[in-house]
């Protein structure tokens, strides 16, 4: 039976191609969509899975209170983990982490890297195999294990196996023999290393370091049970140790300390402050998963409108079948497994489409490392769901309907096909209001890409390149060697840089705790920077006193004094402070996020870490080359640490092109399947109606005539989509818009007007092409037929 149901599903195809074509395409679209976006979200949520021990993986976190507001942190206490080994004999392995940045050099070689100094057991807890060496090197102080890109980076592809490297941390020199090198790392990971060093030689790489203090915190602490059905024992009595932190860091009070789970650190991780680990909020995978929904119900109805079109050509077939005495259920079942089938074909160049060009399109366009294997299980569940489900969910309607014919009706040619079929219609309805959904969405994000681009940073970045540079001696040797620089207007050491990096400050105002974002700089920063004071005046160079000072942003000065903050006084611990100017609010962070209150204040000299500069017009690429050359003279054995201002914000750039590059395509998607199914609809409508047409023309009718009878109900429908979908569109994309988008373009008639456009041009275009076959074919061939 199923053999006959193929042969019969590949004669239609035969017989019909364009109508085979048409259902192929869009299905194939929608079903490569499908598939990206599974491979996205697999890799969401299969993200850390490869580690064997990931079921008894925990990773201890604390609740501090910081001004009032509590929230999750990643890091712990020093002595916590030395407390988990010593008091809880179901932990089987406590791991510590900590990183420091530092310079690592192998001859010539000269980088910036993160070291990780890492108790032993890391690699035993921990799934990251060995591409050469032997993990039990971290028992031994002087050995280091690095990733197989830090290998390349320094040796190539040769074996760097007892090569030594030199760490520079600060003014200090240490120097470590490469003992492991790690295999290439999986892309679905939250953490990752480029230098393993033993956790003892943290002690002799920052001396200053007190490990037994309570109010001391390490990077992170994880946790390794035989059992892990222990945790909620083990989480009730650490909390034991609250009081011991609480007693060192007041201006960090615990609450609580908790254990989360491995397998859950990745999807439910996000709210967690200060982790090494990364997180995702899930926001994606949901966008994602309405766009490949919005595109297969697209598809479907595509379908459904071109299977009823499509069985014109197969009545006699229906009614010779019905006549030889199958039965409407025979039918149904006949129809879906044809359905099923050419689901299958469209399958095949979905599952082509969607791993040759969507998936590595999306990967190119968000740069996220999208892995795709073909061998999981799991994969072929997805698709086997999914050609079901489109197979039955496209081909239910059309099987339903068509089956339902008379064959008395079919052979007597009385059969009134699809000229009132209201079910048609409003698919078509559907889709337009779908198409308008994402053509106002693919309109909007493409403005907001370019509202973003021309946004005010609040300071000058297009005229400002900076130096990231340590000690702080080293920082002011650069100033003074770039000074003598003709291109150089302004030039400022500081400890924080715009978007690169700051602290925060715990203030009290009227007795109220705030933690407080700020930056410490030199005195000279704001006019390099070119901050403009509304009022009160800037740092003055050699000004003591002005270490006693503060400037704040506009929403900070709001909420110190909103009549006028302008001489205001505030404390921070013991220290008092007072507000000699208001700098206009600027961004620190990408426009993701909203301005933040902010303190600026002077930084002490032995502090400086960057060297910002703004040059004049014309000369920033050579300033910058200028800034290399000296750089290389200066410190010969350093990475240059150089930087665009500009390109702080680079890859928040690139990922927003790629939010309006995502929502184009999926705009032009979604247009294609809408004129598709038009194109079904109109046909049907046609054909059901070419004795009217005729004898229309046969009685003088010209094209006014015929496009206004043709026209007509398709008008109904167009306003109908356009009245709903213009509303929906606007009320989907402000909820978007505000999630995603702190500031945004703000919404105006444009995008509205424009998708009307669109759409509107998008039916004409359609239906003309039906009018042109009406207006070509001769009434008597319509006559005959009838």
């Amino acid at each position: 039976m199923l053999k006959s149901y193929l042969k019969t599903t590949l004669r239609t195809i035969k017989r019909s191609p364009l109508a085979s074509f048409i259902n192929i395409f869009g299905l194939a679209m929608a079903l490569g969509v499908a598939i990206m976006v599974y491979a996205f979200v697999d890799m969401e949520y299969t993200t850390d899975q490869f580690h064997e021990n990931k079921g008894d993986i925990y990773m201890a976190t604390s609740f501090l209170n910081r001004s009032g507001q509590e929230a999750e942190y990643g890091i712990t206490p020093s002595p916590f983990a030395e407390v988990l080994m010593n008091d809880f004999p179901q932990i089987d392995r406590v791991v510590r982490v900590e990183r420091l940045s530092g310079v690592l050099k192998n001859g010539a070689n000269v980088f910036n890297q993160s070291f990780s100094f890492v108790d032993p057991e890391f690699l035993d807890m921990f799934t990251f195999p060995l591409k050469w060496g032997d993990k039990s090197a971290l028992n031994q102080p002087n050995k280091i294990i690095i990733s197989e890109n830090t290998s390349i980076k320094y040796f190539g592809d040769k074996n760097p196996l007892g090569e030594s490297m030199t760490f520079e941390f600060g003014s200090n020199r240490y120097t470590f023999e490469v003992a492991g090198v790690a295999k290439k790392f999986p892309y679905k990971r939250s953490m990752a290393f480029q230098v393993l060093v033993n956790f003892d030689q943290l002690k002799q790489v920052n001396p200053d370091i007190d490990l037994t203090s309570w109010g001391r915190f390490l990077d992170a602490t994880f946790i390794q049970l035989d059992d892990p059905s222990a945790i909620s024992n083990i989480t009730q009595n650490v909390q034991q140790y609250v009081a011991l932190q609480n007693e060192v860091r007041k201006d960090y009070p615990a609450t609580r300390f908790r254990f989360f789970a491995w397998t859950d650190l990745y999807t439910k991780g996000d709210h967690m402050r200060n982790t090494i680990t990364g997180s995702t909020d899930g926001i994606g995978s949901l966008v994602l998963s309405i766009i490949a929904g919005f595109i297969l119900v697209l598809a479907i109805f595509n379908y459904i409108n071109i299977a009823i079109v499509s069985a014109t050509k197969r009545l006699k077939e229906i009614g010779v079948r019905k006549v030889m005495g199958s039965t409407r259920k025979s039918l149904v079942f006949q129809f879906l497994a044809e359905n099923v089938f050419l689901t299958l074909v469209a399958l095949v160049f979905g599952f082509i489409l969607g791993t040759t060009v969507l998936i590595p399109g999306f990967d190119q366009m968000f740069d996220i490392g999208m892995e795709f294997d073909i061998a999981q299980p799991s994969l072929w569940v997805f698709l086997l769901i999914l050609v079901v489900f489109t197979g039955l969910a496209s081909g239910a309607y059309p099987a339903l309907y068509i089956s339902n014919f008379s064959a008395v009706h079919i052979f007597r040619g009385r059969l009134k096909f699809g000229g009132k079929n209201k079910m048609t219609k409003v698919f078509l309805t559907f889709q337009y209001i779908l198409a308008c959904i994402a053509v106002v969405g693919g309109i909007m994000f493409t403005q907001n890409t370019t509202f973003q681009k021309s946004q005010d940073w609040g300071y000058n970045e297009e005229a400002t390149i900076s130096a990231n540079v340590f000690p702080a001696t080293e920082a002011m040797q650069l100033m003074a060697a770039m000074e003598a620089n003709p291109n150089i207007e302004s030039i400022a050491p500081s400890k924080h840089h715009l978007s690169r990096r700051a602290t925060r400050m715990e203030i009290q105002i009227l007795e109220e705790d705030l933690d407080i974002l700020t930056l410490e700089v030199g005195p000279e920063y704001i006019e390099t920077m070119e901050l403009e004071v509304v009022t009160g005046r800037s740092f003055e160079k050699g000004r003591e006193a002005d270490f006693q000072n503060v400037l704040v942003n506009e929403r900070m000065a709001r909420i110190i004094n909103p009549e006028g903050a302008l001489g205001e006084r505030f404390k921070s611990d013991t220290l008092s402070y007072a507000v000699i100017g208001i700098i206009k609010d600027f961004h620190q962070d990408d426009f993701s996020e909203e301005i933040e209150p902010m303190i600026i204040k002077l930084s002490p000299e032995d502090e400086y870490s960057f060297v910002s500069m703004r040059v004049k017009p014309g000369t920033l690429v050579s300033t910058y080359e200028a800034l290399e050359d000296k750089w290389a003279e200066l410190f010969p054995e350093k990475p240059f640490g150089g930087f665009y201002q500009e390109a702080t914000l680079e890859n928040y750039f690139r990922e927003i092109d790629g939010h309006g590059k995502l929502m184009r395509i999926v705009a032009s998607m979604c247009i294609i399947l809408s004129c598709l199914g038009l194109y079904g609809l109109v046909s049907l409508n046609v054909a059901s109606r070419t004795k009217e047409f005729s004898i229309r023309k046969a009685l003088g009718a010209g094209l006014k005539n015929l496009a206004y009878v043709i026209n007509r109900q398709f008008v109904v429908f167009l306003a109908v989509a356009l009245i709903l979908g213009l509303p929906i569109s606007y009320m989907l994309m402000s909820s978007l818009f505000e999630t995603v988008y702190e500031v945004h373009k703000p919404i105006t008639v444009i995008p509205f007007a424009i998708a009307f456009v669109i759409v509107v041009a998008m039916v004409i275009t359609t239906v003309s092409s039906q009018i042109r076959k009406v207006m070509t074919t001769a009434p008597t061939e319509g006559l005959r037929s009838e």
